[in-house]
């Protein structure tokens, strides 16, 4: 039985450009997608097939199971050139599908933090979508297991970034 799954929009209005997606991530029914702690910002944005998206730019979101009452941070990065990867210990790479792009990501954990005190577990995945001309990087923090952020890979590659 396959599980259902909900599209969710992470999006930036700018007082200049109008507002422009960054990426519409395909995730399990029970998460819902809120605002993130950092604010958002699109420096560049391009036009395809109709939609603004932000071609260069940053933002940040909550995803939120709340009958599990669980959290997982979601950063979202654009940029038309490279975004260096994340170091993480005890890291675990691989391949998936995004948006029909091929995608290389890594599932491993990393020390944040105002010390480096707090151990999270940390699913970054990257592509280069070809339409929109720009690097797409995702990367979901959470402080429990692992399998939880494993779980989000399937219903990632329904996800959109043109």
């Amino acid at each position: 039985m396959k599980s259902a799954t909900r599209d969710h929009v992470v999006a930036a209005t700018h007082f200049v450009l109008g507002p422009s997606n960054f990426v519409m991530v395909r995730l399990p029914d029970r998460w819902d997608l809120r605002l993130g702690r950092q604010p958002m910002d699109v420096d560049y944005t391009v036009v395809y097939d109709g939609v603004r998206w932000a071609q260069e730019g940053r933002a940040s979101g909550l995803l939120v199971d709340a009958q599990a009452r669980r959290a997982i941070e979601l950063s979202v990065r654009t940029a038309r050139g490279s975004i260096p990867p994340p170091k993480l210990d005890e890291s675990r790479p691989g391949m998936c599908k995004v948006g029909g792009h091929e995608a290389a990501y890594a599932l491993g954990s990393a020390h944040l933090g105002l010390f480096r005190t707090k151990l999270y577990r940390v699913l970054h995945v990257a592509h280069r979508c070809d339409e929109t001309q720009r690097l797409v990087d995702l990367r979901f923090m959470h402080r429990g297991p692992a399998e939880l952020l494993e779980g989000l890979l399937g219903p990632l590659a329904g996800s959109r970034c043109h």
